[in-house]
Parts: C-alpha cells; structure tokens; sequence
C-alpha cells in the first residue's frame, strides 16, 4: 500500500499520522474542515496532498477513495465536552459519514483502518479489557453514551462486511491518546492552566484512572498493523499499562511546568452538565497487539508531558509575540 487517504487527517492522531507515513515514503491525502498551523509545512512535501472539505461530502469522498490504496478513517466529534452537547452532530459524523466511508472502502476493495476507542467498553468495572470484554453502557438517554454507540455500531458493521468477504480491515481501540497537538481533553486543559498560572480544574476527586498513550508509540502500533497482513481483519486494544489517577497527573503537569500545585475540584455535572457520567478505571489488556506484531508502549509519562509542554509553550510564546 502506497497512497493513503486519512479523513481528519489534520486532527491530533491524524496529523501525526501524516507525517509518518510520509516519512515511510507514502503518498498522503488528508481530508479535514480546516488547515491548521502546523499543516503548512506538510503543504511543502510533495507527496502530500491537502483536502479541505467535509467527510459529509460524498463526492469528494469518492474521488479519494479512488486515488488510494487504503483508507484510514480517523474523522470522528471525539471531545467528551462536544459530544455531550453535539449529540446529533456526533452521531452524523460517527454514523452516518461512518457508513459511507465503509461502503466506499468495502464497494472499491481497498484497506481499511478505522480508530475506534476505549469508550467502547463503557463502564465496565472488569478490568483490564480484553477486546472480547463486554460493554457496559448506561441508558440511552445520557447523551454521554452517543460517542461509544456510534464507534461500536460501525464495528458490527465493518466486521459484518469482512464475514461476507468485501472488506478488507484493521480496527484499534485508542485508549486515551495525548501528545503536541492534542486539544480538547483533560491533559491539554491540565497543561495550559499550569502554563499560565492558573489552578488546574480536577473532575470529582481525582481518583479515576486513565492509561495515558503518547502518540508517537500509537502510530507506530498503527503502521505496524498496517503493514502486517496476518494482523489484519480483527480488531486491538492500543494503549499504555500504566494507570495513573487524574490528580497525579495533575501534580506531574504542574511539577514539570515549573509550578506550584494548585487545584479547582468541582463536580463533574458542574462541567459536563447531567448529561454525563464518569468511568473510575480504564485499563487496557494489550496481549493481542504484542502476540500480533510485538508492539508496546514505551514513552513514560513524564517524557512525553515534556515534550508536550515543551510544544505548547512555543506555541503561547507564539502567540504572545
């Protein structure tokens, strides 16, 4: 596979994704609303081609499909404060451009890799989460739920798809993935709060867990399994082993930013609205991906928040200037 089409491919994931395959000497199309900053330099390669335009937009999707190899489906509403209150919105982009992406891979015989997430596994308390775990949702009617529902229903279907023998396909399950470039999560919030002197806001106590995932060990677990054919046609669990609580990761954030802790707790409702609930842990099981294609990760914590700092703060300096 040569020719890559990434839809949201100038997000967090999505750009890095770019730059790495173009790095593997691929040819890369990227399709998103916006062109941020950070996309002028890619503009420069000539292996890389910009799209600005909307996954909604069936006729741009199919002009791409037909140019690549393989399709790597990355678009998707995946920020919890949007999907709460972009419930519709989410589910148009997760859904309804999710199937259409599908079809096109699935009609056309190209490769698809799809991100799913770790919401799929809802609230179940057995951790950690075999791929074969059961979800654990909670009622339709928390719009919070909308994000994990859409993610599992275009799994059936590309699953359905590769048993009738038309698709051809990779699907991960990100398990909170961060690194420069991320916006619009707890870790980025945590970062520019500490970098400009304000208390870092903690949901509840603090206590919950997350297995923090740095982007450069996801994309390569994502070109690995890419690349590795007998991998191919199931679906992987990819992320860190490591639990660390989020008022830890607020004491590290402040520690390596030079600051002195400093903390806001408020009730998750306060934030999200009651529309939303919290999961305690989120664990991994990584087994399969390491017996498939002898991927762990292996960034610490630490580091990668240093290089993310480091990111962020030219960035404001930027900014300031």
């Amino acid at each position: 596979m040569e020719r890559f089409l990434i839809t949201g491919g100038m997000g967090f994931l999505g750009s890095h994704l770019s730059e790495r395959l173009l790095r593997e000497g691929k040819e890369v199309w990227a399709l998103d609303l916006f062109e941020p900053p950070y996309a002028r330099r890619l503009r420069e390669h000539p292996r890389f081609h910009m799209v600005v335009d909307t996954i909604m937009n069936r006729g741009t999707l199919e002009k791409l499909v037909d140019r690549c190899d393989a399709v790597c489906h990355l678009a998707a509403i995946a920020c919890p404060d949007q999907y709460v209150h972009q419930t519709r919105k989410t589910m148009d982009i997760g859904l309804r451009a999710g199937f259409e992406v599908i079809d096109l891979v699935r009609l056309t015989g190209k490769f698809l890799f799809f991100t799913s997430t770790s919401e799929i596994y809802g609230r179940n308390p057995d951790v950690p989460w075999h791929e074969d775990a059961d979800r654990v949702l909670g009622s339709a009617e928390v719009d919070r739920w909308c994000y994990s529902t859409s993610k599992a229903a275009l799994e059936h279907y590309i699953r359905a798809c590769q048993l009738d023998e038309q698709l051809d396909y990779v699907t991960v399950r990100v398990f909170n993935a961060y690194g420069p470039r991320l916006r619009g999560r707890v870790l980025d919030k945590f970062v520019d709060d500490a970098l400009e002197g304000r208390p870092l806001t903690v949901h509840g106590d603090g206590s919950q867990t997350r297995c923090f995932t740095y982007v450069d060990d996801l994309i390569e677990a994502f070109v690995r399994l890419i690349e590795t054919p007998s991998a191919h046609n199931t679906v992987y669990n990819v992320g860190s082993s490591v639990e660390t609580s989020i008022l830890d990761l607020a004491h590290t954030i402040s520690a390596l930013a030079g600051r002195s802790p400093s903390f806001e707790f408020l009730k998750h409702a306060d934030v999200m609205g009651e529309s939303y609930e919290d999961i305690q842990r989120r664990v991994p099981d990584v087994s399969k991906i390491e017996r498939a294609v002898g991927w762990k990760a292996t960034t610490p914590l630490e580091l990668g928040l240093g290089e993310m700092i480091a990111y962020r703060t030219e960035e404001l300096g930027l900014a300031h200037a």
